[in-house]
């Protein structure tokens, strides 16, 4: 699944800044007098904005910094920290191995805080394999995006938006790839908040076919939470009844155009439209029964019986786990073709009999990675065809298409972005080295390690650019390139699993739900090492060493386990099973109240002294973190013509900081102009907070935090001095991180805010900030969104502050995790604030609740949200 985007290339970043109507509401708060000077000619980029500070503010502020620094010499600090905390709970415990190099793999990378912190390291022989295991984490680093503080993370498919994406630059299409990845990082609340924002956020799980209650099911494998996968049981029954509307009773299968299963340009659109006549036709396809759409739908039912037998409803436990079986039976009866010994693609329209078709397509192998087709009927063909070079082999692949099929093209005819019918797809090619993991550990046909190695290093071939890995959309079957690689677009695609091939399939960790750990390693029997060290799993540190001779790691001949630093394990054999020790869960994380994915028109705003012409001070707090010239994310100075600027974040209300972290962009050694500050000031609205003089301590292309006394302060100004005339400053991304907020009361200037005319707005006759912020412009597109609300479940008493200057009711509905609860009424307050308020029933855990609706012809505001 892709689609093509052509962009110019402008000269030195990417992305023009432009305004917004709304910039117009943004007011600098007071904090005028507060910033720091900039030493030059001035912002040669645009004229004086309103409300920027003058330069006799400018010189006023350096006198009363200058005289508050006096007096806070001895007890002001600031603290360089390369990334902030970890979310679990502090235990001389928890400790891992050092066994392996844990600085060398990663060394050409940016972001090195993050890979130490979250990654396992690996040693083997495959030195290919190796280095494509290492770049693959870099990948999904660069997707991973905050959201909003209360929402958290999500990944995104591509590192820069689509026009097609949903919520937040969601597309579900690779979500499960994408958890199975994930899963594998210490910090779970990567996954944890991708997971809620389909279950219970706002991301469409319609709209591509995707296993991602399956993928959550087993992730909590890995991270021994059962009560996380047990409290989304009513979010996982309501996603599946979503799909209710493409279920055939008749046939007992579903369906969904191609295109809708990722796949465009696929072999039932060939057939559809065999003479090119219709171009939609060929590239949507017609509605299909497909074997790897209905497989998801298997995998997510047996998740669903999972979660129910862990939240103990034996209703749901019986009911998904018969739904499944059912449509596993029909795949058997329906889809399996004995003439070709394969699962077919079965068009509907037209099709009373449902004739199969007699293409073999790569999602025929999908099915067996999900438990389905394991034994040897139906098991030794679909290995056969994956080794069989007029089958799915070949240099760079697999491909999505038989070689033999008529219909397959080894090259693209045109420009389009994605042809499904033989080109290699790291998506399909990551299912089916599930399936051949699957397959080999059923031990029900002929297959070898060295066969499962063979595909596993063709894959990490193909993951190749210009002599390094890489990974883009599609990748030609017989030539050593790309098919699809769009400039600021496909860099490092993010709709594909590597390391999780790794963990589970080559180094045989096999999660359990249990406090026990299954180690069935798939390597070619000549290997006489491999290391996987420090693998996060049910929140202790689990290190695992093969050393035959015992010379290499001095661990022990044979194979060793580590649990925490301590050795539980020690075998002739490759295989073990391990008892762990009791999960042990992590604390809350904090939240990044600094992060805007909306950009300009709502709160935090982001403004600057000087922006570079190509760049946007909005990247800065986009919750986009990467630090690549090409594609781009980030807010410079360069070619400023003043000594120092500053970079500006306010927020709707006054917030209690004690630390700014900033990610700092270096292109130095790729021959730019841009480098880490010589100097660093920090300020508030009390004035300086804290300062960097020595730049030597910056990590560059890294997170680093400046820690400081804790302060209430509407806005962080963050004042930054070049190095020389020919280097400037940049900010990939500024965060701000700080404990959530637990409730009773969550502020409406804190949502998500959607509509029109829905913006916060400063009123002097509330009292619920210190500042007046609340949110107006309520109309019948407004949605407040209020994320993160956590709860211990049941029926909770919800109410609102609000104004309402009309001489009418104005009606609001209440959404929790997406679903219409309840109404709210609220009547005429002649502009006071009163209360409305309703009973609803929240989850456990964290909550969704939405405020929808408004007035064309009332004023009516928002000051806050209350539960009791």
């Amino acid at each position: 699944m892709c689609f093509s985007i052509e962009m110019a290339r402008p000269s030195y970043k990417t992305f023009a800044p432009f305004a917004s109507p709304g910039m117009g509401k943004f007011k600098s708060q007071g904090r005028d007098d507060l910033l720091p000077r900039h030493s030059g000619k001035g912002n040669a980029s645009s004229g004086k904005q309103d409300g920027r500070p003058s330069d006799a503010d400018y010189f006023l502020l350096k006198v009363a910094a200058f005289i508050s620094a006096i007096g806070v010499l001895f007890v002001l600090a600031y603290t360089i920290l390369v990334q902030r905390a970890s979310s679990y709970p502090e235990s001389g415990d928890v400790k891992g191995t050092s066994f392996l190099d844990h600085e060398k793999p990663i060394s050409s990378f940016a972001g090195k805080t993050f890979l130490r912190h979250n990654i396992p390291y690996i040693d083997i022989p495959d030195t290919l394999i190796q280095d494509v295991y290492y770049y693959r984490w870099t990948s999904i680093q660069r997707n991973l995006r905050y959201i909003k503080a209360g929402t958290g993370y999500m990944c995104t498919e591509f590192v820069q938006p689509v026009g097609y994406a949903k919520a937040f630059g969601s597309i579900d299409a690779a979500a499960g790839h994408q958890i199975d990845e994930s899963r594998w990082l210490r910090d779970t609340f990567y996954g944890d908040d991708y997971i809620h924002l389909y279950t219970r956020g706002p991301a469409d799980a319609l709209q591509y076919t995707q296993w991602i209650l399956d993928a959550a099911s087993r992730r909590a494998m890995v991270t021994g939470d059962s009560q996380f996968l047990a409290a989304q049981l009513d979010d996982m029954v309501r996603l599946w009844h979503e799909w209710d509307q493409v279920y055939d009773d008749a046939a007992g299968l579903y369906y969904y155009q191609p295109v809708w299963d990722a796949q465009e340009l696929s072999l039932p659109g060939f057939v559809a439209d065999p003479n090119g006549t219709d171009w939609t036709l060929r590239k949507d396809g017609p509605d299909t029964f497909r074997p790897s759409h209905n497989a998801y739908m298997v995998a997510n039912a047996r998740a669903i019986s999972r979660a129910a037998k862990l939240a103990r409803d034996g209703f749901n436990e019986f009911l998904f786990s018969k739904l499944a079986d059912d449509i596993e039976a029909a795949m058997y009866e329906r889809m399996w073709a004995p003439e070709q010994q394969f699962f077919m693609d079965i068009i509907r329209p037209n099709n009373p009999n449902l004739t199969r078709l007699t293409g073999r397509e790569q999602v025929g192998l999908f099915p067996y990675r999900f438990g389905i087709g394991l034994n040897k009927s139906y098991a030794q063909p679909a290995v056969d065809s994956m080794f069989d070079p007029e089958g799915f082999l070949a240099p760079f692949g697999p491909t999505t298409l038989e070689i033999r099929d008529p219909w397959f093209m080894a090259v693209r005819p045109d420009d389009y972005c994605c042809y499904w019918n033989g080109m290699s797809w790291p998506y399909s090619t990551a299912h089916t080295l599930k399936s051949l993991a699957a397959i080999y550990r059923s031990g029900t046909t002929n297959i070898t390690a060295e066969q499962y190695h063979q595909y596993l290093q063709t894959y990490a071939r193909t993951q190749q650019k210009d002599g390094q890995p890489y990974v883009a959309e599609s990748h030609y079957p017989f030539i050593n390139g790309w098919s699809a690689d769009g400039w600021n677009h496909s860099e490092h695609y993010d709709h594909s699993t590597n390391n999780d091939d790794v963990i589970t399939g080559l180094l045989g960790v096999i999660p359990q739900q249990e406090d026990t750990l299954k180690i069935s390693p798939i390597v070619p029997r000549n290997w006489t090492y491999f290391a996987l060290e420090n693998l996060s799993y049910h929140g202790h540190l689990v290190t695992i060493l093969y050393d035959k001779y015992g010379s290499r790691y001095k661990a022990g001949r044979g194979l060793s386990v580590f649990v925490d630093g301590k050795k539980v394990f020690n075998g002739p054999q490759k295989s073990a099973y391990i008892p762990i020790p009791p999960p042990i869960l992590p604390a809350d994380p904090l939240v990044n109240i600094a992060a805007n994915p909306a950009g300009p028109g709502q709160y935090p705003t982001a403004e600057a002294t000087f922006t570079n012409s190509g760049d946007f001070q909005f990247k800065a707090i986009d919750g986009v973190l990467f630090y690549d010239t090409i594609p781009d994310n980030r807010w410079t100075n360069y070619g400023s013509p003043n000594k120092n600027d500053t970079l500006t974040v306010t927020f709707a209300r006054p917030r209690n900081v004690s630390s700014v972290t900033l990610a700092l962009y270096s292109d130095i050694t790729r021959g730019g102009g841009v480098d880490v500050p010589t100097r660093v000031e920090i300020y508030g609205s009390s004035g300086l907070l804290a300062t960097v003089n020595d730049s030597s301590s910056l990590l560059p292309n890294d997170r680093n935090e400046v820690s400081f006394g804790q302060v209430e302060t509407q806005f962080l100004a963050i004042n930054m001095y070049r190095k020389s005339s020919q280097l400037w400053v940049g900010v990939c991304e500024l965060e701000v991180w700080t404990p959530p907020e637990r409730g009773p009361i969550y502020y409406a200037v804190d949502a998500y805010l959607t509509g029109q005319e829905t913006s916060i707005v400063f009123d002097n006759t509330s009292t619920a900030t210190s500042n007046g912020a609340v949110v107006g412009g309520l109309r019948s597109d407004s949605n407040v969104a209020f994320s993160g609300v956590m709860s211990g479940g049941g029926q909770t008493t919800l109410t609102i502050s609000y104004s309402n200057a009309g001489n009418t009711t104005v009606g609001l509905s209440v959404e929790i995790n997406q679903v219409p609860r309840a109404s709210l009424s609220l009547l005429p307050s002649k502009g006071k604030y009163v209360n409305a308020t309703t009973t609803v029933a929240l989850a456990t855990g964290k909550n969704y609740i939405s405020l929808r609706g408004g007035s064309h012809d009332e004023v009516v505001r928002l000051e806050t949200l209350m539960l009791r």
